[in-house]
């Protein structure tokens, strides 16, 4: 397989969405999330070998299902016959025809489906579709590309089973913004038809680390923004592979023919960088990409559901994008995120 390859020095100069203010609620839970990430900051493990990962996905389990909850009306049903693991999450104002494919977060060692399908049902619920949450193999003990294949496996199950890929847009968080636009690489070499839209959450897509922001914003990073962390995650997954492989790293990728994109990050994200450099990187291919910068908040607030209003106001903002690229530029009670033009 060939990958074709872009000069990572390349800049563009694109319009963004500086969503302004934070709330008051915003303001007291990033004293209480930055406030833990000192606590546990002398416990984190520096090296793969002192990092008991098993102990470190049950802290994550515990975490997310104590900050997170099921909107009412949440439905999740197993899908039987795909290639991959993976649930149906449906909302009462799903439509039938509308797909999603929900990719999750969790660093690429992290997590299953489940944990994060209150997300999906949300973005599910603001945009009226139903997801295909894949539950993708993890590393360490299935590393890098297995994660990538599963959803790209996922996706061409969906065609095979008659979907329209007009109807279907992939939806990607984190660690699963890497993998997502990993596996849209990987389709499009095989020309496979590309889904109608993609939405990135902070996406991790430079494994070689070198965005400006790990440094800028290392002193401001929390909890969820460990460098220390992510170096280890990361040699737990690549196992060898060499970082800068663009079907790993896809900011170093052509993006051309991907499809239209969101992308969401936070002004204070260690991932910054890796957001607005794949912003870049599709605008030089020919595709269209908002990127939309909110306020300080932590790495993955979209998932805080209605606990905070940055959270809701994400939620929308990407609801309202999946909307438009099925076709309801005038839905009713949309509401796209303010946004400041610079």
């Amino acid at each position: 397989m060939t990958t074709r390859v872009l000069d990572s020095d390349a800049s563009l100069a694109a319009p963004r969405r500086i969503v302004p203010g934070l709330s008051w609620r915003g303001r007291i839970f990033n004293l209480l999330f930055g406030l833990a990430g000192r606590i546990f900051a002398p416990s984190q493990p520096r090296t793969v070998a002192d990092f008991d990962f098993e102990t470190a996905r049950q802290r994550l389990h515990r975490t997310e299902n104590l900050m997170t909850s099921a909107p009412a009306g949440m439905q999740v049903e197993p899908v039987s016959g795909a290639p991959v693991a993976a649930d149906w999450v449906v909302m009462p104002e799903s439509q039938a025809d509308r797909i999603l494919v929900f990719v999750h977060s969790g660093s690429f060692i992290f997590g299953q489906s489940r944990l994060f399908q209150s997300l999906a049902a949300r973005i599910c619920k603001q945009a009226h579709a139903k997801a295909l949450s894949v539950d993708y193999r993890l590393a360490p003990e299935n590393p890098f590309p297995a994660a990538i294949s599963d959803v790209a496996a996922a996706y061409e199950w969906l065609l095979a089973e008659g979907a329209d890929p007009a109807q279907i847009q992939f939806v990607g968080d984190s660690a699963g913004g890497g993998i997502a636009l990993g596996a849209l690489l990987l389709l499009r070499e095989r020309g496979v038809p590309m889904p109608a839209g993609l939405v990135l959450l902070a996406p991790w897509a430079d494994m070689t680390l070198s965005g400006r922001s790990v440094l800028t914003n290392a002193r401001k990073a929390t909890l969820a923004n460990n460098i220390e962390i992510m170096m280890v995650c990361r040699e737990l997954y690549l196992q060898g592979h060499a970082p800068g492989v663009p079907l790993a790293s896809p900011v170093f990728a052509d993006l051309e023919g991907l499809p239209p994109a969101l992308i969401q990050a936070s002004t204070v994200d260690i991932l910054l960088d890796d957001a607005t450099r794949i912003d870049e990187a599709l605008r030089r291919a020919g595709v269209d990409s908002e990127l939309s910068l909110y306020p300080p908040m932590p790495h993955g607030w979209q998932r805080l559901g209605t606990l905070l209003p940055e959270s809701r106001r994400a939620i929308e903002e990407v609801g309202d994008f999946i909307a438009r690229r099925f076709g309801d530029d005038a839905r009713p009670g949309a509401r796209r995120a303010e946004a400041l033009h610079v």
